[in-house]
């Protein structure tokens, strides 16, 4: 079949492990875009996270971010989705979240919001992978209260990442419970989102939009939050480093984040 699109998840798939585009990736992504091909990132970032990748590929049209609750026609300037978690609901996941030992980051629109206290804690909940991207990107506020009176009405989604695992199955049992979609981008984390929402809802919504038929789409993950996307493309792929799960749904498996797995794929299935 010839495949027409590409969704790339990015931290652990086209971002290799010190979270840069590799140059054969990035040979490959520019030589895709100039045949024709949609390529577009789909990530759990919030749009300020994924425009400094975007400026570097000016033809590229889309990009699906905050795992699928907002998806921009970059070129136009426009939004296709914007799912939104209600005021009341923010409320219920947070009161959640307060029963858990776990740091909380806020997504909205396009600013993410942590409480400045849990800045040199976040090794303890396993997310210092993530710490220059929030220093960059980032709000610190001194309470998250700060970030609700200011934003509360456009929260997008929520992530919690737990220090244990026993606190990540609690906030499960807890969150089981709310009308939203978790989903795990690294472990011990949830990332929650309105009901409906993820990556492979966000690529069916994006594949209408614009005319291609799902079944020529190709997506390329390594963790859970990548699930739905790799089940829902016509071809999924997950990464070497990708999880069991990740790799039991997908129709092939591709070299590692370090070992330019993406760009293997677009070499042999998208050109």
């Amino acid at each position: 079949m010839p495949y027409r699109l590409l969704a790339m998840d990015m931290d652990g798939t086209v971002l290799n492990s010190e979270k840069i585009i590799t140059p054969r990736t990035d040979r490959a992504i520019r030589q895709a875009l100039a045949a024709g091909k949609e390529v577009l990132f789909a990530t759990g970032r919030c749009p300020a996270e994924v425009r400094p990748y975007l400026e570097q590929y000016p033809e590229m049209r889309y990009a699906l971010c905050l795992s699928g609750a907002v998806i921009f026609d970059v070129a136009a300037g426009k939004t296709l989705a914007d799912a939104r978690l209600s005021p009341a609901l923010t409320e219920q996941i947070l009161a959640a979240a307060k029963q858990v030992d776990a740091m909380v980051a806020i997504y909205a629109g396009d600013d993410v919001f942590v409480e400045r206290s849990q800045r040199p804690r976040m090794a303890y909940f396993g997310c210092d992978c993530f710490a220059a991207l929030y220093d960059r990107c980032a709000i610190y506020v001194d309470t998250l209260r700060e970030a609700l009176d200011r934003e509360g009405h456009r929260v997008h989604k929520i992530n919690l990442y737990c220090h244990t695992h026993d606190d990540w199955e609690k906030a499960g049992v807890l969150l089981g419970g709310l009308p939203v979609t978790c989903a795990q981008g690294i472990p011990n984390n949830f990332e929650v989102s309105p009901r409906g929402v993820s990556k492979g809802e966000g690529l069916r919504q994006l594949c209408r939009a614009i005319g291609v038929p799902v079944e020529e789409s190709i997506a390329v993950g390594d963790e859970g939050n990548d699930l739905a996307m790799v089940e829902a493309a016509g071809l999924g792929v997950a990464m070497g480093n990708a999880t069991a799960a990740v790799k039991a749904a997908a129709g092939t498996v591709t070299a590692d984040c370090d070992h330019d797995g993406v760009a293997e794929i677009i070499e042999t299935c998208l050109l």
